[in-house]
């Protein structure tokens, strides 16, 4: 099997990466444990010491940055990503019996079948699971049908 195809890196991709790879990561919920712990560890502090109260405030304000780095990780992961330097390149993508190879003007990655561990269909995409345990998503926007079930295959 031989198959090429491009796509854009722009921001529906992005966001169409993000969206789906979400199911696949270990934070769902935001730890309230550590949150909390810093709360309390914070108060503790600026209440019952005499001296300077900035470590108490440094506290609050770590649990403060925890709480607003999990809410609104979807807009500062897209605005990354939209920084980058691949941001609005053409990428090609090759899948053929050896593997998937992506190249962009920046970047290239070369992913062997023997490497992937798992294969996931979403709804708009594929999500390949790597040894190393790292992801890979693949927008079907990019793919057919015949490629998605020989990926699919490749995972039996």
């Amino acid at each position: 099997m031989q198959f090429e195809s491009e796509f854009t890196l722009n921001r529906q991709h992005f966001e169409e990466c993000f969206d789906q790879s979400l199911p696949f990561t270990k934070n769902k919920t935001p730890r309230y444990k550590f949150i909390a712990a810093l709360l309390l560890g914070g108060l503790l502090i600026i209440t019952f010491t005499q001296e300077q109260k900035t470590l108490g405030f440094f506290l609050l304000a770590l649990a403060g940055l925890e709480y607003f780095s999990f809410r609104y990780r979807r807009a500062w992961w897209l605005t990354r990503q939209m920084w980058s330097k691949n941001s609005g390149n053409t990428i090609k993508l090759n899948i053929d019996d050896q593997g998937v190879k992506i190249h962009s003007l920046h970047n290239n990655t070369q992913l062997q079948w023997s490497e992937v561990t798992k294969v996931d269909e979403t709804p708009k995409g594929l999500m390949l699971t790597l040894e190393n345990g790292s992801f890979n998503y693949l927008s079907k926007t990019a793919l057919n049908e015949q490629v998605i079930k020989f990926i699919l295959q490749q995972n039996k």
